[in-house]
């Protein structure tokens, strides 16, 4: 008896997992590292800590928009050049490296395209 409830618990929970996109569970993970591509939407130099927003197309025509925070340690390249966030212009297009911790999304590299 106790095999078949643990049997019925793994399947409902490996149906349950199956039925969430990956990169929703992924997210939900700390400091699970994750990567977006899209287009830029803005930047924060202003105010502390500086900030970027990337707004990714998805196939199923979803929109994703990710924030992140960016800190002085977050590599920033265009090419094979390194750059600045204030080097980065709304509309480049993106590849945004961030985690997740218990402040939110930090970037860790921003390569513009």
């Amino acid at each position: 008896m106790r095999s078949v409830l643990r049997l019925c618990c793994v399947l409902w929970l490996a149906v349950g997992m199956a039925g969430t996109p990956a990169s929703l569970f992924a997210a939900n993970q700390k400091g699970a590292v994750h990567t977006v591509r899209g287009q830029v939407v803005a930047t924060n130099l202003k105010d502390e800590p500086h900030t970027i927003v990337i707004r990714s197309g998805r196939p199923n025509k979803e929109e994703l928009i990710v924030g992140a925070s960016v800190p002085p340690e977050a590599k920033i390249t265009k090419g094979t050049r390194a750059i600045t966030l204030a080097d980065v212009k709304v509309g480049d297009v993106a590849d945004l490296t961030y985690s997740k911790n218990p402040d939110g999304l930090v970037a860790q590299s921003i390569h513009i395209r």
